[in-house]
């Protein structure tokens, strides 16, 4: 396989296998500028045909963090009459959301850069959303998620299609598109942002992946297959808790007898289901109750009270 191709190449597999659009979609495409979201656009015009797709257009969204911003929207509008499509254009200060709001200015970015995408989704009459992650992204994602503590959910990472929202780049690695990027002699603007080591994320991949790849240089690849295994698991549990939530559900509340039995997996994953709540220490601490009586504070005005046979939840203070 030529490396001019690959990424051409595991977009198709990708289709054929997962069947990711349906045919005369109309794409949106969520465009940073960046390289990621440059090669998504070319590869997809280059395959417009054979995927039979409608529409494409690009949405670009300013979080307004950073100094020559304006730079990012004008490249974005560049693209877009480079290659004869629409494209739509989004402000908002996140810093001050974030600040005003006490919360993660990552989260809040994110928050709003899809309230943002969906809302001219569903304005401009457009199915998808697609976005340029891609393999080397899933790694990452999964390594922050097994540093921070996670289940099996947050392991497996992210789908290559998860509601309005497509991932055609899913198989591709940051090598590949950085191949293809040269190959085409792409432009595209660098986000300063993405050498800051002060992000958690730029970490894990300007210094932790390329310490895992000296070991295996075939990391991306390897961890597909993991996760494979990991999903297929994931479903089986899932699938077997359902059906103990179904046995164990009555009147809004759950009946002990039929959770004490189970194995701990299941019974934390019902608990969990149950109560929305995925913090680990609050869900030990819910087991608990299977053995004795009592009250559990699980935060936002909820409580988990053990009354005789059943564990109920209960609002307010």
């Amino acid at each position: 396989m030529r490396e001019r191709s690959r990424v051409l190449r595991k977009i198709i597999a990708l289709q054929k296998e997962e069947k990711l659009i349906p045919q005369e979609s109309n794409l949106l495409i969520a465009f940073s500028g960046g390289i990621d979201s440059v090669v998504l656009t070319h590869a997809l015009l280059q395959l417009k045909g054979f995927l039979r797709l409608g529409r494409i257009a690009l949405a670009h969204f300013n979080h307004m963090l950073r100094e020559n911003t304006e730079r990012e929207e004008e490249f974005a509008r560049e693209t877009a009459r480079k290659y004869g499509l629409e494209v739509y254009i989004g402000r908002e200060k996140v810093g001050e959301v974030a600040r005003r709001e006490g919360r993660n200015i990552e989260e809040v970015a994110r928050e709003l850069r899809y309230a943002f995408l969906r809302r001219i989704r569903e304005e401009e009459g457009f199915d998808l959303i697609a976005t340029a992650h891609h393999l080397s992204d899933l790694v990452e994602t999964a390594l922050i998620w097994l540093v921070r503590g996670a289940g099996l959910e947050g392991l497996i990472g992210f789908e290559a299609r998860e509601g309005d929202v497509v991932r055609p780049l899913y198989r591709v690695t940051r090598t590949e598109i950085e191949s293809y990027a040269g190959y085409h002699n792409l432009s595209w603007i660098e986000d300063p942002s993405n050498r800051d080591l002060s992000f958690f994320r730029n970490r894990v991949r300007l210094q932790i992946i390329p310490l895992l790849k000296e070991t295996n240089p075939n990391l991306e690849e390897t961890f597909l297959r993991t996760r494979e295994i990991l999903k297929a698991e994931n479903d089986l549990l899932e699938k077997i808790s359902a059906e103990v939530m179904e046995r164990a559900a009555e009147e809004g509340c759950l009946k002990v007898e039929v959770l004490r039995n189970e194995h701990p997996a299941v019974q934390r994953r019902v608990l969990r289901n149950f109560t929305g709540i995925r913090n680990f220490s609050k869900v030990e601490q819910m087991r608990r109750l299977l053995r004795k009586g009592g009250e559990l504070d699980l935060g936002e005005g909820l409580r988990a009270v053990r009354r005789g046979k059943f564990i109920c939840l209960k609002k307010g203070d």
